[in-house]
């Protein structure tokens, strides 16, 4: 099996193997609206989470490592396993913590930032990974992308810029907005490394598990000292926690089998547009059904935020022709 390079024009001349001919045209496109609608999904449940009083810590821990072992479970059963896995461990525990923070971020901000805040901070790291691939030459420069890029930045300010002023003299909750505003910069970094240092052969359903095993074994810890060690049976004594638990444990395990078989056909700036899915998706029913109110200027920030958006997408799609 060879290893995932991004679609994108430029293809880094190390790393990751050339892609399957027309994965992109066919393939992708459904993963990408499945992946980034899952997304949305967890982070709807984690807000319903944090209203019921969970430790929000452990509930990340025991979401990704119940979607992490189910997921192992089906590469077990399926034969993914054979071939010495353990050389896979370095990966996924850079990659896990690549996961595990911001994550992490999200969780522990939805209940100060809202669902809506949280899901469109998701939609910033294609931006961000496209930057950050041209730092690093896994991109060439394309004008009309820069400028998508551009746009898009300014709108993602804009609407910071009014959660800002509309939390005036609320400290905590400034820093919460800042959590948030910076969960897209270790997204990318994440999207970058796990494209970049793909192992060999590895098949994506086995690295989708590891990764969420060695996250949840990495935000354990910080769990037990910052929730302490009793809270977690919160999670499983009351019924709509379990619930949260359960349904969260089933949007994970599907989210990362769609998540890697993506990042392995498309690549990373590909793959960061599940935050723009996600962000279509669970903005409307953060509004609609947990009653957030968005920010002043929020209209023209999300004009400006799907104009950069486009103008990226047909700057792609132009190269890819050419």
């Amino acid at each position: 099996m060879p290893k995932p390079q991004s679609k994108d024009p430029a293809q880094p001349k190390s790393g990751a193997a050339r892609q399957l001919p027309g994965a992109v045209g066919l393939a992708a496109p459904a993963l990408l609206v499945t992946t980034g609608s899952l997304l949305a999904v967890t982070i709807i449940l984690s807000r319903l989470a944090s209203d019921g009083g969970a430790p929000m810590l452990w509930f990340l821990t025991l979401v990704m490592g119940g979607a992490g072992l189910a997921l192992m479970a089906v590469a077990l059963l399926s034969g993914q396993t054979r071939g010495g896995w353990r050389r896979l461990l370095l990966y996924s525990l850079v990659a896990g913590a690549f996961q595990a923070l911001p994550s992490a971020m999200a969780y522990l901000s939805v209940a100060h930032v809202g669902a809506g805040y949280v899901s469109l901070a998701f939609a910033f790291p294609l931006l961000v990974t496209y930057v950050l691939a041209l730092a690093v030459g896994m991109e060439r420069f394309d004008p009309l992308r820069a400028l998508g890029v551009t746009v898009a930045l300014a709108g993602g300010l804009l609407l910071a810029l009014s959660k800002f002023e509309g939390l005036s003299g609320d400290e905590e909750a400034v820093g919460w907005v800042l959590v948030a505003s910076a969960i897209p910069f270790v997204l990318a970094c994440g999207n970058l490394f796990r494209t970049r240092f793909w192992p060999k052969g590895a098949p994506p359903l086995l690295l989708a598990a590891l990764m969420l095993l060695l996250a949840a074994a990495l935000t354990a810890p910080f769990a037990a000292l910052s929730e302490g060690p009793a809270s977690v049976a919160r999670l499983w004594d009351q019924r709509l926690l379990l619930s949260l638990s359960a349904l969260n444990i089933l949007a994970f395990a599907l989210q990362f089998v769609a998540y890697f078989r993506l990042q392995y056909t498309a690549g990373p700036v590909y793959l960061s547009q599940i935050g723009s899915v996600a962000a279509a998706v669970g903005t409307p029913v953060a509004v609609l059904f947990l009653g957030e109110t968005l920010p002043e200027g929020f209209a023209v920030a999300l004009l400006l935020i799907v104009g950069g958006a486009l103008l990226f997408q047909v700057a792609g799609r132009r190269a890819s022709r050419s």
